[in-house]
């Protein structure tokens, strides 16, 4: 019975609008609702990927994309709402539209910023090989010496241990079990090591 009052409520309030406030608030429930859809997904794990971002780039390198869903929709929900709100206050439908789109975009601007900053600090766990230089490491396979190729060592940085291709810059081979020390990388895949000793 709760849900046919409010039904009924909401129902007289919408037929008791002009066409301009029907047309924003309608703008501004539209995108309420979904956020509320995407926000659910996202609790539930189904987020979807923002395809249809035309600065897609952006996102890969830590950016947000300003045309994807999410900032559009806050645009548009921004948008909706102050612009309902500024024709129920009387004011001009050319004043309402401005400070729609001035809701809208700072809307937008703000889901940007935190798009960008959330994306900043995720980590794809993908292994960045430049940072094993100058970490020491432990023959895994045994290095041929003078950069012979066949030789694997395993070394720890950024708090994993990964196992890597290794050329040996010195000129005897280097037994599996002994320490070596990472002086150059080679390749996303291979590091140029010395022995220790």
């Amino acid at each position: 019975m709760l849900i046919f009052g409010v039904l009924d409520q909401t129902l007289n309030w919408w037929d008791s609008l002009g066409g301009a406030q029907q047309v924003f608030f309608g703008i501004g429930v539209i995108a309420a609702f979904t956020a509320l859809v995407m926000g659910v997904l996202g609790f539930v794990g189904m987020e979807h990927h923002d395809a249809v971002d035309v600065t897609q780039n952006d996102f890969d390198h830590g950016g947000g994309g300003i045309f994807s869903i999410k900032p559009l929709t806050g645009f548009f929900l921004g948008f909706g709402w102050a612009g309902g709100v500024a024709i129920s206050a009387g004011l001009q439908l050319i004043v309402a539209l401005a400070c729609a789109v001035v809701a809208g975009s700072i809307m937008m601007a703000i889901i940007v910023a935190m798009l960008r900053l959330i994306y900043s600090m995720r980590s794809d766990g993908t292994m960045r090989i430049n940072d094993a230089l100058g970490a020491i490491g432990t023959v895994y396979i045994t290095l041929p010496p003078e950069k012979t190729a066949g030789g694997q060592v395993t070394v720890a940085f950024r708090g994993r241990q990964e196992t890597l291709g290794a050329l040996n810059a010195s000129s005897r081979s280097v037994p599996s079990g002994e320490k070596v020390k990472v002086v150059q990388i080679v390749d996303g895949r291979t590091v140029l090591v010395e022995p220790l000793t």
